[in-house]
């Protein structure tokens, strides 16, 4: 027996010739399985979209983190049944390739016979190619190029499990360099036929059936030039990286569940609030679109006599729905006897509104700003009740309203208080008019004549963020121009 594995010409040569003759039925099989798998995930996306009556139910759904337990199982099964049907695909193809007798109808018919062995076979060669690049990136290339071929020994012997995978090691034991330059000559043709402009994909479908073609020739070289086994090939070394590569993921997903599971809707809402920046609608004040051209959360830009707090970083740390209320910017400007401020969030209020919908809790402070209207520390109140800072005559409270599970529904309350002998009077809520909600801002126009201030005096004003972890939350005192 001859140990001399064949050049890659020859192998060139002898797959052309069989590719002349098979290419139409294994393009066959590949149509066939390919399409049952793309029909069968069109099912899977119309059944989860009709679930809950639209797309964007869907997206807000998955935004919020709430889920339907009868949705998410369908949603597996329905995710259970195009795996199978892709491993069914994949195993058809390679029956077809193996054996040239066959039509599409019998490869399809052998695939499923071989299904559940084909995934035995793929589960303990992705286990041992997962430890070894895990135990470091050599061995499980090494292991990759090894095991390359352990699927085929099921097709043509009937070699199952760990027998397969033994088989392909033992034939490519000794030739490794060899097969891999092998394997990266043709790959690197097909990669080179797919990145062709217009015509790469089509060229890449046609190409593919002497692509496996040529493996299976691979294949049968290295078996047909192996030497015999001399002693009995020791399997509890293979068997140990197996199961380290199946049970490492598993308690990896374990532990990310019990470390991520508290904070998913948290994180579900933070992705929303990249990907959907939104005003909402319903009972919420009126929204001035955006110019057009721009975003529509636009960043303060300072002005003249504008006084701005910034806090880009970020300073709340808790992980509920105080974590999505963070003030990044206040700002503060007098124009003809108004003052306007402006209250920018790190993230859309949506964002807020969303999260708070999921609790019990209905109304969330967002907010309280604090005015100092005649500029004397010795009269008015207290901001806050551990903040040791008096004189403040006005304020205002910006409060967030947002019915369980109706997140569409959120509105922002902003109620008007004055200080009398120390003590809190509300005077009532800014009017409608006065309040406009956009993206990540809430902007608040205060008249003069509500605070018993006039156009050329000074106010001296603070506020207090509610959910700031550092500090007492309240920001540092600013004189404003009128």
């Amino acid at each position: 027996m001859s140990t001399e594995l064949k050049s890659f010409s020859t192998l060139f040569t002898e797959t052309w010739e069989q590719f002349k003759d098979r290419a139409l039925t294994i393009l066959g099989v590949l149509l066939i399985s390919t399409l049952v798998v793309l029909g069968l995930m069109v099912v899977l996306a119309v059944v989860s979209v009709v679930s809950v009556d639209s797309l964007q139910g869907l997206v807000e759904q998955f935004q919020q983190g709430r889920f339907d337990l009868q949705l998410v199982l369908l949603f597996c099964l329905f995710l259970l049944v195009v795996a199978l049907a892709g491993m069914w695909s994949q195993s058809a193809t390679i029956a077809v390739v193996i054996d040239e007798t066959m039509g599409v109808r019998e490869a399809l018919r052998a695939g499923w016979q071989r299904l559940w062995a084909m995934g035995w076979i793929l589960l303990l060669a992705g286990s041992i190619v997962m430890t070894g690049f895990l135990l470091f990136m050599v061995p499980g290339i090494i292991f990759s190029i090894s095991l390359m071929f352990a699927l085929y020994p099921l097709y043509e012997d009937d070699l199952r499990g760990m027998d397969a995978i033994m088989a392909s090691r033992r034939y490519v034991k000794g030739r490794w360099w060899n097969t891999c330059g092998k394997l990266l000559l043709i790959w690197l043709l097909a990669i080179v036929l797919d990145l062709i402009p217009m015509v790469g994909p089509f060229l890449y479908f046609v190409f593919t059936p002497f692509l496996l073609l040529f493996m299976v020739a691979m294949y049968r070289d290295l078996k047909a030039t192996a030497a015999e086994p001399t002693a009995v090939e020791r399997r509890s070394g293979w068997w140990l990286l197996a199961v380290i590569g199946m049970v490492l993921p598993v308690v990896g997903m374990g532990a990310a569940l019990v470390t991520l599971g508290p904070q998913l809707p948290a994180l579900l809402q933070e992705v929303g609030a990249l990907t959907r920046q939104q005003s909402m609608p319903g009972r919420m004040p009126p929204v001035v679109p955006a110019p057009q051209g721009q975003d529509k959360d636009i960043q303060v830009i300072p002005e003249a006599g504008q006084s701005i707090w910034r806090d880009p970083v970020g300073d709340v740390a808790q992980l509920g729905v105080g974590r999505w209320m963070d003030i990044e910017a206040v700002s503060v400007k007098s124009d003809a006897g108004t003052l306007l401020i402006d209250v920018q969030t790190r993230f859309p209020l949506s964002v807020a509104f969303n999260a708070a919908s999921t609790t019990a809790q209905s109304l969330y402070r967002l907010a309280e700003l604090y005015f100092d209207t005649d500029v004397d520390r010795r009269t008015g109140g207290p901001a806050g009740k551990d903040s040791g800072r008096s004189g403040y005559d006005f304020g205002l409270d910006i409060t967030l309203e947002v019915p369980r599970n109706e997140p569409e529904k959120g509105q922002v309350h902003v109620g008007l208080f004055r200080f009398e002998n120390g003590v809190r009077r509300f005077l009532g809520p800014l009017p409608e008019e006065q309040v406009q909600v956009q993206g990540n801002h809430i902007r608040l126009r205060l008249g003069f004549d509500l605070i018993g201030v006039q156009t050329g005096g000074r106010l001296r004003m603070s506020f207090i963020e509610t959910f700031q972890h550092q500090g007492s939350g309240l920001s540092k005192d600013k004189i404003i121009d009128l």
